[in-house]
């Protein structure tokens, strides 16, 4: 037995055209959720989020073999090197676009958790009650405020 494996064939043109649709997919997909965070319309993300992990895991799964050989891009037809050198560019673009909504909608989130904890304490200072001679008793310490953020995206 030998321990010599057999060299990998770089991709066929099917292949590559399959790559080039996922990304272009993926790419769709990562702009919807673009305009879902400028929107604030985060509540619409399930759905987005399974449709994108599959596509992620079907581009990880058919660029294995070209990840593994980087030669392989030498192989490649130089129209359909270009074609996915293109959608990876946009898919690219389309990533720093998201990131930066993704940290603005999380900034946003924070700042309305922030005024709501804001004016929850600030109710729970005002109505302190009565004191024992019939006025407004003055709280010696603020309650405590029980808030949870949710930080997925």
């Amino acid at each position: 037995m030998s321990d010599i494996q057999p060299e990998a064939a770089p991709p066929t043109a099917e292949e590559l055209r399959q790559v080039i649709h996922i990304v272009q997919d993926l790419t769709a997909v990562m702009s919807r959720e673009v305009e879902l965070l400028r929107a604030m319309r985060v509540r619409d993300f399930g759905e987005l989020q399974d449709h994108k992990l599959g596509l992620v895991e079907a581009y990880e799964k058919q660029t294995e073999g070209m990840r593994a050989n980087p030669a392989f891009a030498d192989a490649i037809d130089p129209v359909l090197r270009d074609e996915l050198k293109d959608v990876m560019e946009r898919m690219h673009s389309v990533m720093s676009e998201n990131e930066v909504a993704i940290n603005a909608a999380r900034t946003a989130n924070q700042r309305v958790a922030t005024a709501i904890v804001n004016a929850v304490e600030e109710q729970q200072t005002e109505s302190g009650g009565y004191s024992s001679k019939g006025g407004l008793a003055k709280p010696t310490a603020k309650p405590p405020v029980s808030v949870q953020i949710d930080q997925r995206f």
